[in-house]
């Protein structure tokens, strides 16, 4: 395993612990009518486009070796 799809694995293990937390801890609607978000909502968003990419990038790079 390389260090590149080493870390694309690891960006998509942020990735679903900060969608865990947000839905955890945020994304619900208060009582009155507000939307509850954090930070953690887009940064899983984020962490997955990265992690795509640089597994991607990483499976390209081993069948060019």
């Amino acid at each position: 395993m390389t260090k590149l799809r080493l870390f694309g694995i690891v960006i998509l293990f942020l990735a679903a612990l900060s969608g865990l937390s947000e839905h955890l801890f945020y994304g619900g609607v208060d009582p009155n009518g507000v939307l509850q978000e954090s930070f953690f909502l887009p940064l899983t968003f984020i962490f997955t486009a990265i992690g795509v990419v640089v597994l991607v990038a990483s499976l390209f790079q081993s069948r060019r070796d």
